[in-house]
């Protein structure tokens, strides 16, 4: 993060299907009083001031872009290819699932899918840039001399290392960050956090002090969860604490719409003479019309309440009729339990998470119930998915369940770039002070280190003799510093000091630590790296070059030792890591104080496998 206050802040919220961004100029005496502007003025958009953009790419015959967002609505050429729905192929198991269904819009690779990401973020990066010139009256020099900070989120179902790096790689190499010397990228929250900080400083519920709420985040393409306590309700700087790991799943609005062009699909392949007179992607464009999309977002509403809806076919002419398909007129008829049917599998699917969070509170003598349930998201938007959820509640046996009230977010659509957004300028204007205070680790962390030999525990692994103290030493075992589901506070790191003992005539500063991680049950973590259950995260190289002897304790060899009496130094130093809920950072401190020197002070060497583990 920029030590400097930054001048400009703006919030990217990559969707699966629409994208939004957000940004503030903080304001020197009143951080929290900073309008937020919300990026509407999007390309193509016509007149319909979208709060969203469309996450879509058309590339030409050659691989060139030929256009992106709503601009591709009108770019259908035969020759012409467009790609949707990339960003969740990041994740190599989506992949692969997709691969191994024949869905055609899976890109061949992770590889493919990270060129399609920073494609389609560079166009958003120059986008926000030319916004915010013409906004704040800067010139092109002027931005590149401003303090600038780019917050990201991640969705919750991202859970390895490997993800977020490739994800921040694609941020990198589409421009946020890199432009100005000032500029910074970061991944700060999950959605499901983000939404929960959205919601606590930007809602019209009147919170209390040790509330508990879920916060469900329902969008294109995922469906995130997190379980929160509020620590302070007061204002202007409310906080929460995580209760649970946050938790997440592959339900959006994206399989809505998939199964509406099956449904679409197999009621008229049943009538081959119609199907000659239908466009040949009709179900496609009718998924993506303004009257499918009304259709499916006011479902549930009481004034669209309908037993049936008629949608317009493109295309087709307006006498047309088929009593068997049930077209009249050129539109074709759903009937509202045709409309049901499309929703309640998802539904239900997020129902099952919730209990499993209910069943969790129960489980680990969560004595309060949850007083509230925040939908947001494009799905969560929906005034049908609430009612089902909240008769679901009412219905429901399980103890924790009937005093829940399931409200919807405040802009439901957007509390994600202005939760990351209120997070940065609550923690300019207090200090620091973030709104989630602690989080839950979702996996564990041990740094490998060599422990006194035990004979009794030390059986049958490798022993060496220290030349500088005679002791004898198990090599390779592993200090947990962080264990599955530990509460972590966000605002204190976790610190780890090291003494290495220096020999004057080296000039050597470098050394290494390596971080592993684990997915096993806390109880149940390898003592060792010969043990399984574990796998190495990354090397932390800590350099502290530029460290003068006279800066280091004088120490003398042991007696014991053949070479009495000769030097050595003693070199103490920390790691600080830092959990953030998308990733670890590390801070090399020395004297008390952050150590920079002219060079970069600690340099990560991420492990391919080690970082592919998932944090359940």
């Amino acid at each position: 993060m920029a030590s400097e206050r930054p001048d400009i802040l703006v919030a990217i919220d990559l969707g699966t299907t629409y994208t939004g961004v957000a940004w503030a100029r903080p304001q020197r005496n009143q951080v929290l009083q900073s309008p937020i502007q919300v990026i509407h003025n999007w390309p193509g958009s016509s007149t319909k001031n979208e709060q969203k953009v469309h996450t879509c790419l058309v590339y030409n015959k050659d691989d060139t872009l030929s256009s992106w967002g709503y601009i591709c609505e009108d770019d259908d050429q035969d020759n012409k290819k467009k790609r949707e729905f990339f960003k969740i192929f990041l994740d190599k198991q989506t992949l692969e699932d997709a691969h191994r269904h024949g869905i055609s819009q899976a890109p061949a690779s992770v590889d493919d899918a990270q060129k399609l990401v920073s494609d389609y973020l560079r166009e958003i990066y120059s986008h926000v840039k030319s916004t915010v010139e013409l906004h704040t009256g800067i010139g092109h020099v002027g931005w590149q001399e401003l303090v600038v900070e780019f917050i990201f989120s991640v969705p919750t179902t991202w859970r390895s290392q490997e993800i977020i790096n490739l994800f921040k790689k694609c941020i990198e190499d589409a421009g946020f960050g890199v432009e100005g010397q000032r500029h910074t990228a970061t991944v700060e929250l999950t959605e499901s956090e983000a939404a929960a900080v959205g919601t606590i400083k930007n809602s019209t519920v009147a919170f209390q002090t040790g509330d508990i709420f879920l916060s469900i985040d329902a969008g294109g393409g995922t469906t995130d969860l997190a379980l929160m306590q509020v620590v302070e309700a007061r204002e202007p700087f409310p906080s929460l604490s995580q209760i649970n790991q946050v938790d997440g799943i592959g339900i959006g609005s994206t399989l809505i719409d998939q199964a509406f062009v099956s449904m679409v699909n197999n009621r008229f392949s049943k009538f081959p003479d119609l199907v000659q007179q239908l466009p040949p992607d009709c179900a496609e464009r009718l998924v993506k019309s303004d009257r499918y999309r009304t259709t499916k977002h006011k479902f549930g509403e009481r004034v669209y309440q309908s037993t049936c809806y008629k949608l317009t076919l493109d295309g087709v002419p307006f006498n047309l009729n088929h009593a068997g398909a049930r077209v009249e007129l050129g539109r074709i008829v759903l009937s509202w339990e045709e409309m049901q049917s499309l929703f309640d599998p998802h539904v239900e699917s997020i129902i099952r998470k919730i209990h499993e969070q209910l069943s969790w509170m129960q489980t680990n003598s969560v004595n309060q119930p949850i007083s509230f349930m925040i939908l947001s998201g494009g799905l969560g938007s929906s005034k049908y998915v609430r009612d089902r959820i909240q008769h679901e509640m009412m219905t429901s046996s399980h103890p924790y369940a009937h005093q829940v009230k399931v409200l919807q977010a405040p802009d439901p659509q957007l509390v994600v770039v202005k939760g990351l957004l209120l997070d940065r300028l609550q923690r300019l204007d207090s200090g620091l002070a973030s709104v989630i205070v602690s989080r839950v680790a979702r996996a564990s962390y041990g740094i490998v280190c060599k422990t006194k030999y035990n004979p009794t525990i030390h059986s049958d692994e490798e022993i060496k003799t220290d030349p500088y103290d005679g002791e004898k030493y198990a090599m390779g075992q592993i200090d947990w510093i962080i264990r599955k589901g530990d509460p972590i506070s966000t605002s204190a790191p976790i610190i780890t000091p090291y003494t290495k003992k220096v020999d004057p005539k080296d000039s050597s500063r470098s050394w290494d630590s390596i971080i592993m991680i684990s997915d096993l049950d806390r109880n149940t973590l390898p003592r060792n790296m010969s043990q399984e259950g574990s796998t190495r995260l990354c090397v932390v190289k800590s350099d502290l070059t530029g460290v003068n002897q006279s800066e280091m304790i004088m120490k003398r060899k042991s007696r014991r030792l053949l070479f009495q009496g000769k030097k050595f130094y003693l070199c103490t130093f920390e790691v600080r890591v830092i959990v953030a809920s998308a990733e670890l950072r590390f801070e090399l401190w020395f004297a008390g104080q952050k150590f920079s020197g002219n060079h970069e002070p600690v340099k990560i060497t991420w492990d391919n496998e080690g970082s592919k583990v998932v944090a359940t």
